[in-house]
């Protein structure tokens, strides 16, 4: 019965990191396979707005 519970740990463990790292995967290997000349298309828009922000300055 201990090795039941043990090797169902283990399923568990695997396949809740499994999903959870599946995102991060797929999108590593899409981007790399299908991305073109739009690799860095997200990441530049993301800084395009960030330009524009103002810096939050701390109250002394």
């Amino acid at each position: 019965m201990k090795e039941y519970l043990i090797d169902l740990t283990l399923l568990a463990l695997c396949l809740i990191s499994l999903t959870a790292l599946m995102g991060t995967i797929s999108r590593f290997i899409a981007q790399t396979f299908f991305g073109g000349k739009k690799k860095s298309f997200f990441l530049s828009q993301s800084q395009g707005f960030q330009e524009n922000w103002k810096k939050v300055q701390r109250r002394k």
